[in-house]
């Protein structure tokens, strides 16, 4: 029997997610912003999405699709957001006074944004017993092609989706949930090991950053995995991974590599993804840098900085991605400060997410 599926965010990876888990058997409603109603209002006109690619395709009749966030999670077993990291904190707030006992919020991918949004229902006096999750990596590899109300999913992602909930003593409860839904993801030890094992962290703001001047001279016509993470590049996404790994293993994980990660995720290895990779970043501006950066990068060297571990390459990241976008991304991104655990120690957010217990 099909689980009732609330999606917020109507983009590529939202899209993806409320067609293919229609056509699987699912009920699902998919949610967006006013600021961002065309995309579901394309949906509406056409009566549903029309899935290509590889998984269930066909044209998906979806329950709703709706700016009315009520509605769409009214009654919802699991409610899943797509949307990018930027805006947790909106879809925390807009969530507030609507969910209800028993829901399982999960985030794809999450970074961190658990904390986020836990951080944000304690603000607002949420006292439903909601779990909270989030995973490393969205299902799919997905493009709208078409536009709006189409979606082409190109790679279901798997077979080793890290998945956590806030606290993980709940994590048992989300992968009952997730039964017959994605089948492909595996328990984390924690939400830390899933936001750390996001790859997008590590290969998006170096890919970017360093092929700067070719994106700029191109206008945009650039292709990143297949000519952007040349050597040079990768030896800056393995320092970034060293320092990554070591994190981890202060927070008492086994770590895999960026490579290893990389495969079990996507099932091929980097220059294989490379083969059939999108085009892009086009700008500066591009979410590699404003989404991934204050995100990801900043969540990644905020636990650095707690453990005792230096990374002066992801503080190299910051830096140079805050000067060319004339923006401090560190001051305004996800880091322990604004989550408000800044003044715990290590081995008190660590007992945190793995029992829910503030010290």
């Amino acid at each position: 029997m099909g689980k009732k599926i609330a999606v917020i965010g109507a983009g590529n990876g939202g899209t993806a997610i409320a067609g293919d888990l229609t056509l699987a058997g699912h009920e699902c409603r998919l949610f967006e912003f006013e600021q961002w109603a065309g995309n579901v209002n394309a949906i509406v006109e056409k009566g549903g999405i029309k899935v290509t690619g590889i998984a269930h395709t066909g044209f998906a009749k979806i329950a709703l699709a709706t700016t009315d966030l009520g509605a769409a999670v009214d009654g919802a077993e699991l409610i899943m957001v797509a949307t990018q990291a930027l805006t947790h904190t909106l879809v925390a707030e807009a969530l507030a006074p609507l969910v209800r006992s028993g829901q399982i919020i999960i985030l794809w991918p999450g970074s961190g944004g658990s904390l986020e949004m836990r951080r944000v229902f304690d603000q607002k006096g949420v006292t439903a017993d909601v779990i909270l999750a989030e995973g490393a990596t969205l299902p799919y590899c997905c493009r709208r092609l078409e536009g709006p109300g189409t979606v082409n999913i190109h790679r279901i992602d798997g077979p080793h989706n890290y998945v956590a909930a806030l606290p993980a003593m709940r994590t048992p409860d989300v992968m009952n949930a997730l039964d017959g839904v994605y089948d492909t993801v595996v328990p984390a030890t924690s939400i830390l090991e899933p936001a750390l094992y996001n790859p997008n962290i590590l290969v998006h703001p170096a890919g970017a950053l360093f092929n700067m001047g070719r994106i700029e001279f191109s206008k945009g016509d650039f292709w990143m995995y297949k000519e952007g993470i040349t050597p040079s590049v990768k030896k800056i996404i393995d320092g970034m991974d060293c320092e990554r790994q070591a994190i981890m293993s202060r927070l008492g994980y086994a770590p895999k590599t960026y490579d290893q990660v990389f495969t079990d995720l996507f099932k091929v290895t980097v220059a294989e993804f490379a083969v059939a990779s999108s085009k892009g970043p086009f700008t500066m501006k591009d979410r590699y840098i404003t989404e991934d950066i204050p995100m990801g990068v900043t969540f990644t060297a905020s636990l650095g900085r707690k453990l005792g571990i230096p990374t002066p390459t992801y503080d190299a990241i910051i830096h140079i991605g805050s000067l060319i976008n004339d923006t401090d991304y560190y001051s305004i991104g996800r880091n322990l400060r604004n989550l408000g655990l800044e003044d715990w120690s290590g081995e008190q957010l660590i007992a945190y997410v793995m029992t829910g217990k503030r010290p």
